[in-house]
């Protein structure tokens, strides 16, 4: 009887590891514990219309595998006349997308919308790790 309940109780845990495991399918994760933070710089002689300037600054990060499903907890704000960001709880060890795009409000001296360098672009953070990408609104 002793044989059998242990029997019984390995192939369930068999069972179980197998399934945790899966066999061929990838698992993307959604949260982590690395942060990225940065700062926009407005361009020199910036104006601005409307709302504050960092109210339409917008930060995203994705998996570069799944870029249309944003992660982490992202913070824009306003400090010293430029835009600070932090995007935390990312996944570490994954390739990642960094897209940073300026609001309708950011306008150069001769009404055309500044571009960013250098170009957000991709990275790969490491446990508990917290990187720094800057960026430069430049006109022109």
């Amino acid at each position: 009887m002793l044989n059998s309940r242990l029997a019984i109780a390995t192939a369930l845990c068999l069972a179980v590891a197998g399934c945790v495991s899966g066999s061929g399918t990838q698992r993307l994760e959604r949260e982590g514990n690395a942060t990225l933070t940065g700062v926009v710089l407005p361009p020199p002689g910036a104006r601005w219309r409307g709302s504050p300037p960092c109210a339409g600054v917008r930060v995203r990060v994705a998996h570069a595998s799944e870029p249309t499903r944003p992660l982490g907890s992202v913070l824009v704000k306003q400090s010293r006349e430029r835009c600070l960001y932090v995007v935390s709880s990312l996944p570490s060890e994954a390739e990642l997308r960094l897209e940073v795009s300026l609001g309708e409000g950011w306008r150069c001296e001769d009404g055309e919308a500044p571009s960013l360098t250098p170009t957000p672009g991709s990275l790969r953070l490491r446990d508990y790790e917290t990187a720094t990408r800057d960026f430069r609104a430049t006109c022109g």
